[in-house]
């Protein structure tokens, strides 16, 4: 079955400001005004995770990776709890087992997934600034690694996340993700 996702969505403030603000998650970031006020990132990236995913897990190393290599160059990165289930403890135990930073969002209403079009963990967006609003770019897979669930290959072969940066940072709108995101789906009802 093919899902279909928005081709470019946008994002008005009360939106976004109704997403439960990170400190609430035990972070010591500022919660989503920091992402509607960053007025000086080229990119947002917002990777979506979740505690209890092994999926989404084994793609946190990749994550961080990429976090450090474009951050220079004015790419800001967000990880995006979207399940209901993710409570402060559990988010706080995860952050510090895989050495997350302290940009975390919590979204349990789902309003950066609706957003984005994002569906499952691990999953990642690629949004700029237009105006006073965000827009979406690109919305899916982080590579190519995870064939389906229980098969992936030693590494993976298309970075379809990195090459989407790429492309925004070079002025262009990125191709769409190579492949569905293989992972976990969003747990929406408690």
């Amino acid at each position: 079955m093919e899902i279909r996702r928005p081709a470019i969505a946008s994002l008005v403030v009360g939106l976004l400001l109704s997403i439960a603000p990170a400190a609430q998650a035990g972070s010591t970031a500022a919660g989503p005004e920091a992402v509607l006020s960053d007025t000086t990132s080229r990119a947002i990236v917002l990777f979506f995770i979740a505690s209890d995913c092994p999926v989404s897990n084994r793609s946190i190393p990749e994550m961080r990776r990429l976090a450090q290599q474009f951050t220079n160059q004015k790419v800001r990165f967000w990880f995006v709890y979207r399940n209901v289930t993710e409570t402060p403890a559990t988010i706080r135990a995860h952050q510090t087992a895989y050495g997350l930073p302290d940009e975390i969002l919590v979204d349990p209403d789902g309003n950066l997934a609706r957003l984005t079009g994002a569906l499952a963990t691990p999953e990642a967006a690629v949004l700029i600034r237009r105006d006073s609003s965000l827009k979406t770019l690109y919305v899916g897979r982080i590579d190519d690694r995870n064939l389906n669930l229980g098969t992936e290959r030693p590494s993976a072969t298309r970075h379809d996340l990195a090459d989407a940066i790429l492309s925004v940072l070079q002025g262009r709108v990125p191709a769409a993700a190579g492949g569905p995101p293989v992972g976990c789906y969003f747990v929406t009802t408690r």
